[in-house]
């Protein structure tokens, strides 16, 4: 190296050593100043709604040690930061108003705008709770009249494809903001949940909050915490685990903690739900899972005796055309029922919120205005303390069998039971001792419906709307529907027969001694379609087979058996 260029060299690392040092310090400092400063939850900005008439929880993040002041409506409360971080402490919010300002104060300073005061709602669930405004019946006209900048929304689930913010270790806070209801933001606010705060709103003269929670697609146990299903029900993990079926976006636990953990404790007098289509096929985990989940989020708010109101299953698919269908709606919406054996818990009917204009395949129901409406009911009845209102569709209440008669008693039906039309009694089945069910005949007295059948002369079971998307008509005179219901305790799924693996004979030979047709046309009809089978002339019995599909046959399981009898018959 040439000795007149060493000094340079010299001066060169020198620089760079003070330009090192230099950013380190700034970074250090950053990292300080960052690690002191005063950080809040997403929920707690501009425009958010606190609930009235309670110590509001209000919490954040600083350096440990901190003092923590907030400063709401002449009010002060003062808290430290502990060792992890973070501080948390409540305030009285006092009557519903508004707009008022929040200023928080610690090693830095935030001051929230436009505050109101009145109810918040929790609204959590799958896609029928977060169906969208713009998507539901009436749209154009529901967003152009929404004018209501007293409802306001914060949504949790802002992801860009709708599917939340799943996350595998529980979360701070989500990328979410309030919003005010106008007709440039309502298109996109959650159907069931707006309408249901709009009718509030309208009633109580109140501000509204909805904190919303749902995301399309996703399982009741995305929303419970990893730890609380380790505990609790480590069956439901271990299916996951070793499931072949399709996954859900989420596995269990993710959405409670890239969103529910964010969002609780924040206060609020209730919650709403709506879930448990992805649970249909699973209704005795979903009998544990449920209940689970109404005591877990109770627990997260610190509110024991939180108001959970929830929406039954909507009628969903193919028309019923059986008298009992073994599928797995039914099922489902029995063990949803089965979560109001705890306190301060409320469900409303969806069973006929798809009408005969509507398709039956689409499992968001449009009518979003219908739910919200029938939530509205069940809160002011059950929350807002209105008891005289009719908030409920006809619940089962008992049953008495006398001979050839089942009388069926139901609750919510003081000022007497009807149907909607002109048409009979429908939905109602009744079984004997051999479980099959046949169609009943229906007449209404006050609060009580008899029932018979020709087909069962003693019966010993009723169901009624036991299908996927029910014909059941049976109102009470709110118009509200009654709910399904069975009064037998068999179990699900084992009366229904396995025909594919039969041979041709040995199917015949099944439906002859087990599920002969009980009507006298189509006993004759088999009577010579099974002779023709013994006969070993396929083509006449497969013609008669086909007469016999043209009838209408009540027992769902002779309907397949014969449909698989005609497929074998035509190879």
């Amino acid at each position: 190296m040439n000795m007149r260029d060493r000094p340079w060299k010299i001066i060169w690392i020198l620089v760079s050593f003070i330009l090192v040092l230099c950013l380190s310090i700034a970074l250090s400092a950053r990292s300080s100043h960052s690690r002191s400063s005063l950080m809040l939850p997403s929920i707690f900005s501009d425009n958010m709604v606190l609930q009235q008439q309670r110590n509001v929880a209000i919490w954040g993040w600083a350096q440990p040690g901190t003092n923590v002041t907030v400063t709401f409506r002449e009010r002060q409360v003062t808290t430290q930061t502990e060792l992890d971080g973070k501080w948390i402490t409540r305030i009285p919010s006092g009557e519903a108003g508004g707009p008022f300002q929040m200023e928080i104060r610690g090693s830095s300073q935030r001051t929230i705008e436009n505050i109101l005061v009145g109810e918040v709602w929790v609204a959590g669930g799958q896609s029928n709770m977060w169906w969208p405004v713009r998507n539901c019946s009436s749209a154009p006209s529901e967003m152009a009249g929404a004018n209501y900048p007293d409802i306001r929304i914060w949504d949790a689930n802002s992801s860009p494809q709708n599917n939340g913010w799943p996350a595998s270790k529980p979360q701070k806070t989500v990328p979410a903001n309030w919003e005010m209801t106008s007709p440039k933001t309502v298109g996109e606010f959650p159907g069931t949940a707006y309408f249901f705060a709009r009718e509030l709103q309208q009633m109580l003269g109140v501000p509204i909050g909805i904190v919303h929670l749902a995301v399309p697609g996703q399982a009741i146990e995305t929303f419970l915490s990893e730890e609380f299903l380790d505990r609790h029900a480590p069956e439901t993990v271990a299916w996951w685990n070793s499931s072949t079926e399709p996954q859900q976006k989420a596995k269990p636990g993710e959405l409670f903690n890239g969103m529910v953990y964010p969002t609780a404790p924040y206060t609020a007098r209730g919650f709403i739900w709506w879930q448990g289509e992805s649970n249909a096929t699973r209704s005795n985990q979903y009998r544990i899972l449920f209940p689970s989940l109404i005591q877990e989020w109770r627990r997260r708010w610190r509110d024991d005796r939180a108001p959970f109101l929830f929406v039954q299953l909507a009628n969903f698919l193919a028309l019923q055309t059986h008298p009992s269908e073994d599928d797995p709606w039914p099922a489902l919406r029995a063990a949803q029922r089965s979560a109001l054996k705890l306190p301060h818990t409320a469900m409303v009917a969806a069973i006929d919120v798809l009408r005969a204009e509507d398709d039956f395949n689409d499992i968001h129901p449009p009518h979003k205005q219908l739910i919200g409406h029938r939530l509205y009911l069940a809160a002011m009845a059950k929350v807002y303390g209105n008891t005289e209102l009719n908030w409920s569709g006809p619940t089962y209440q008992s049953v008495k069998f006398q001979g050839d008669r089942a009388i069926v008693t139901f609750n919510h039906a003081e000022t007497g039971l009807g149907t909607t039309t002109s048409e009979p009694l429908q939905g109602f089945a009744l079984a004997g001792e051999d479980r099959r069910f046949f169609w009943a005949e229906g007449k209404i007295e006050g609060d009580r419906v008899i029932l018979t059948s020709q087909r069962v002369p003693q019966p010993v079971a009723v169901r009624y709307a036991w299908a996927n998307n029910p014909v059941g008509n049976l109102y009470n005179k709110a118009g509200l529907p009654a709910f399904g219901f069975r009064t037998d305790n068999w179990i699900l799924g084992t009366n229904k027969f396995h025909f594919r693996s039969l041979t041709l004979l040995e199917l015949a030979s099944e439906i002859q001694r087990e599920l002969l047709p009980s009507q006298p046309a189509l006993q004759s009809l088999w009577a010579q379609a099974y002779q023709a089978i013994g006969e070993g002339k396929p083509d006449r019995a497969k013609q008669l087979i086909a007469q016999l599909l043209n009838q209408t046959i009540e027992d769902e399981n002779l309907e397949q058996a014969l449909q698989v009898l005609q497929t074998q018959l035509g190879r």
